[in-house]
Formats: structure tokens, C-alpha cells, sequence
């Protein structure tokens, strides 16, 4: 699998590195500190030095890249995430790298944009996108809805995954939508993160109740 793989892994890590080296171009333009986190009006409220915004940030992400590549290459049921999943898992890191540190860097030279807004949207299209896949995903321990009642009984996971699949994908809409209004009003920011637990506790939900319903098949 690695090998079937091999080139992607690196294009993906080089690029999770990619604003290292936009960061550097732009440094002599960059202040410091630079803006680091932003409130739901999209407004500066953490800073950290140039350096470790252009350098910590995205080396951080490329530590996570490879932590999600190797759980997922040894994953004793690696076999049911070969393909899209898998290919899904290699790109979450460098585009999220490369959009947090774009909007941070764009931010930083005085554009108008607005951080919230972008990741808002952002984190919608993954989950509409996460959506889609998840019922393609077979059981194994690295992606999907990891449950005990889906991990021991593969109807419960298939069954799981189809719902959990919808729930994403209405989910990711929803954020598409908010990220629109959630500027305009703190209460809205707050309904963004009920969508998500929705999102996250749904499926799960629907797990058990299956296994309540059919049973674990040994």
C-alpha cells in the first residue's frame, strides 16, 4: 500500500510545508507578531512572533500528516480504506494548512478578509465532502464512525456509515450556510457548534440503537 502510495505521501507532506516557503517571500512584508487567532467577527484577538507563525504552524500540520498516515498504513484492516479514503486522509493536512496559513498571512498584510468566514466555509465543503465518502469506507480502525457496535458487526457499520454519510453531508451545508451570518451574530456562532456535535453524536446514536435492534453478530 505504501508504495501504491508513496508519491502522494510526499507531494502531500511537501505541500503541507508550502506557506513555510510563502512566508519566507513575504517576510520582510509580514509583521510581528502576527495575528494568529480570530474571533467569530473574524477580528485579531491572539498573536504569536513571525517565526513561529510561518514555521511552528505548518510543521505542526505536517506532524499530524504523517501521525494520520502511519496509523492509517498499519492499520490491521488497511485493506477496506485502500482508494479514496485513503486519498481523502493525504489531502485534509496540506489544504488546511495551506488555507489557515493563506487567510493568516492575507489578514496579516492588510487585506479584507475575513478568517471566520473562510474557514466556516472550508470546514463545510470537508464535511460535505467527508460525507460522501464514508459509505465507500469499509470497517477498520483509522477513518470513519469508530464505534464498538460498527467495529464488531459489519451490517451495523455499513448501516451506520450510509446514515452518518446524509448527517455529514446536511451538516456541511448547514455550515456553508452559517458561515454567510455567523459574523453578524454571536448566537450564531454557538448554533455552528451545535451543528457539529449533532453531526458528531448522531451517528453514534444510530450505532447502538442498530445494535439494540439487530443484535451484535458475532
Amino acid at each position: 500500500m505504501i508504495k501504491k502510495y508513496l508519491p502522494t505521501i510526499i507531494i502531500t507532506a511537501l505541500l503541507t510545508l508550502l506557506p513555510i516557503a510563502l512566508g519566507l517571500i513575504l517576510w520582510n512584508r509580514l509583521p510581528d507578531p502576527m495575528p494568529t487567532h480570530f474571533d467569530a467577527a473574524g477580528e485579531a484577538n491572539g498573536y504569536m512572533s513571525k517565526a513561529v507563525a510561518v514555521f511552528a504552524l505548518p510543521a505542526a500540520m505536517l506532524l499530524v500528516h504523517i501521525l494520520c498516515t502511519v496509523m492509517t498504513l498499519i492499520d490491521p484492516k488497511r485493506r477496506n480504506i485502500d482508494g479514496k479514503p485513503f486519498l481523502m486522509v493525504l489531502w485534509i493536512c496540506p489544504v488546511m494548512s495551506i488555507l489557515v496559513s493563506g487567510f493568516m498571512y492575507a489578514y496579516a498584510l492588510g487585506m479584507k478578509v475575513n478568517i471566520t468566514t473562510g474557514m466556516f466555509i472550508a470546514i463545510g465543503i470537508m464535511l460535505i465532502i467527508l460525507g460522501n465518502y464514508l459509505p465507500k469506507c469499509g470497517q477498520n480502525y483509522s477513518i470513519g464512525i469508530k464505534v464498538p457496535w460498527a467495529l464488531n458487526d459489519e451490517a451495523n457499520w455499513q448501516a451506520t456509515h450510509r446514515f452518518g454519510g446524509k448527517v455529514y453531508v446536511v451538516a456541511g451545508v448547514a455550515t456553508v450556510i452559517l458561515a454567510f451570518f455567523v459574523t453578524a451574530s454571536p448566537v450564531l456562532f454557538w448554533v455552528y457548534f451545535a451543528v457539529d456535535m449533532v453531526a458528531c453524536a448522531a451517528p453514534a446514536v444510530y450505532s447502538y440503537v442498530y445494535y439494540l435492534r439487530h443484535g451484535k453478530k458475532e
